[in-house]
């Protein structure tokens, strides 16, 4: 196979991808990567932000995330216009920052010290009030008028009693007239059967051009709704891996969470167009008041 002038790069990216691969397939690399990077890690939910920390403004600029990020601030900013916001897992920044330019008070919560660092070093940092602490548990002391929680976010919270603690915090941070906006991924559950796949397992390439490739091993723990990925990064300085663990949740569970916690589903979509959510939607936007 030839590159042109990238061949060099192609070479080294094959070369360590046989060799990441390997080690994956052997069961090396989540204890030989994430255990001598980070020993204090305890879990993906708590390491998620420690580990994608510097990586995680290039991931997205590699997925084109920006572009639904913008639409994402687009529907939130009626909700947020002249009242006070909390983004549950804000991370780096990248639906904060530009709300905040919109005029909105926006304020952050994150398990991260790392994620905030990197927020608050960015242009307009300054803008958005940073919380560290946890979104399955917490009480700022403020009353907002919107709450959100985007890009399947609320996911990372692997087990059921985090997400009812998120939603239960949630209702009592929301103002009486306020708005609680969940972004979730449709759970794409069927792809793990048919050709290709081994059991419950399946193989995915994320991205791939000249300058890296990102490749994602995911296993399907279905009794417990959770998709437990590595994502594999390849460039030509070396590679890495990078574990994930989401909970995925239904629609009518996300309601039946809602209700537990004095919330009531008002508005569910398909997009940020504000679509209708229907047999094609691959994600849905769900806006929660408290129940009156």
């Amino acid at each position: 196979m030839t590159c042109g002038n990238t061949k060099p790069v192609c070479a080294t990216l094959a070369g360590d991808f046989r060799r990441a691969c390997i080690n994956i397939l052997a069961g090396q690399a989540i204890e030989e990567d994430v255990m001598k990077d980070h020993a204090q890690v305890k879990d993906a939910y708590t390491a998620y932000g420690e580990i994608w920390g510097d990586v995680y403004d290039e991931y997205v600029e590699a997925l084109n995330e920006s572009v639904e990020n913008a639409r994402a601030v687009n529907f939130l900013t009626p909700f947020a216009r002249n009242g006070t916001t909390l983004e549950l897992g804000v991370g780096n920044g990248h639906i904060a920052l530009p709300l905040s330019a919109t005029g909105a008070s926006v304020h952050g919560l994150d398990n991260s010290q790392r994620m905030l660092a990197s927020l608050r070093a960015k242009a307009g940092g300054d803008l958005v009030t940073t919380h560290l602490g946890d979104m399955a548990e917490f009480d700022l002391g403020t009353q907002y008028d919107l709450v959100y929680c985007v890009n399947s976010t609320f996911s990372l919270m692997v087990t059921v009693g985090q997400q009812i603690g998120c939603f239960e915090s949630v209702a009592k941070s929301l103002k009486p007239d306020g708005r609680f906006v969940v972004h979730l991924y449709y759970p794409d559950t069927e792809n793990f059967s048919g050709a290709g796949f081994y059991g419950d397992q399946r193989t995915t390439v994320i991205h791939i051009d000249e300058r890296r490739a990102m490749v994602r091993f995911t296993r399907h723990d279905r009794p417990r709704q959770l998709f437990v990925s590595q994502d594999l990064w390849i460039t030509p300085g070396g590679s890495r891996t990078m574990p994930i663990k989401m909970r995925y949740v239904y629609p009518t569970e996300l309601d039946l969470l809602a209700k537990i916690s004095g919330l009531e589903l008002l508005e569910r979509y398909g997009d940020w167009h504000r679509r209708p959510f229907d047999n094609a939607s691959w994600q849905y936007m769900s806006v929660f008041r408290k129940t009156p």
